[in-house]
């Protein structure tokens, strides 16, 4: 199953929150979840999850370069050699719960030797194979449109919309039609029940047809992602009681997990 996080402005906080999602998602209910993001990100993904730029290895060497990460498997399905085997080999597991990271590579050899057609099918390949060795598969499409955000978008079973609690960006996306293929999810990050714009008068104001979803502002969920601890950060917090001081927000991101699971129409 394959879920995209995409936001049409940056600074909206994707990244963190597909990858705290998708920690619940391996801590709260053992499901097998990989990260990647777009050939077009800079891959930051890693930076929240103790992860190196290329995992354990680097894979593959050519006259110029070594291979490792994404840069590794598009090199193979150049050569029309890439298999499952082979993503398996380039995933990297954060923590012991299921939670893997795809790394981006260098960006070495990122598009040489591909046309656009067959840039977007050798991404294709390899989204499906990651599909096969998970439960679930994250893309980060970053933020914007351009046609590898519009691609992958479309190729998505489920699309996570994210945007900030300001009036300005809500417009933007609430009274617009973005025309994804399949069911979409609102996800507002960084939410504050105080504002005006709260899930209920979002809700009035609005009418969306989609589902929002949200994550809390919480500054000690941001540290841990800012020092590359965010999977350690939920793994701790996960089965909290309510004498927890992030019950509030695990409680919050517990069901914004399972909303997007049932979008998907996952079983968890």
């Amino acid at each position: 199953m394959n879920i995209a996080f995409w936001s049409e402005e940056d600074g909206c906080g994707t990244t963190s929150g597909m990858a705290a999602i998708a920690s619940v998602c391996s801590n709260a209910w053992k499901m097998k979840t990989i990260l990647m993001q777009s050939i077009n990100q800079k891959g930051d993904l890693r930076k929240k999850l103790e992860a190196s730029p290329l995992g354990d290895a680097v894979f593959e060497d050519d006259p110029y370069y070594a291979f490792g990460g994404l840069d590794y498997l598009l090199w193979q399905e150049k050569n029309k050699r890439l298999n499952e085997a082979m993503v398996e080999r380039t995933m990297v597991p954060i923590g012991k719960r299921g939670l893997h990271y795809l790394p981006s590579g260098e960006g070495k050899w990122r598009f040489g030797g591909f046309d656009a057609k067959g840039q977007k099918e050798a991404m294709r390949r390899i989204i499906e194979l990651a599909e096969r060795l998970s439960d679930l598969t994250f893309i980060d499409c970053g933020s914007g449109r351009d046609e590898w955000s519009d691609y992958l978008l479309l190729q998505a079973d489920v699309v996570v919309v994210n945007f900030s609690q300001e009036r300005m960006a809500l417009d933007a996306y609430l009274k617009n039609s973005h025309g994804f293929r399949g069911k979409s999810v609102y996800l507002i990050n960084r939410y504050s029940q105080e504002s005006i714009y709260n899930k209920a008068n979002l809700g009035r104001i609005y009418r969306p047809q989609e589902d929002i979803a949200v994550i809390p502002h919480n500054p000690y969920f941001c540290h841990a992602g800012d020092k590359g601890r965010l999977e350690r950060f939920i793994h701790r917090h996960i089965r909290g009681g309510i004498f927890d001081q992030q019950f509030y927000f695990m409680q919050e991101l517990l069901h914004t997990a399972a909303v997007i699971l049932r979008a998907v129409g996952a079983a968890f």
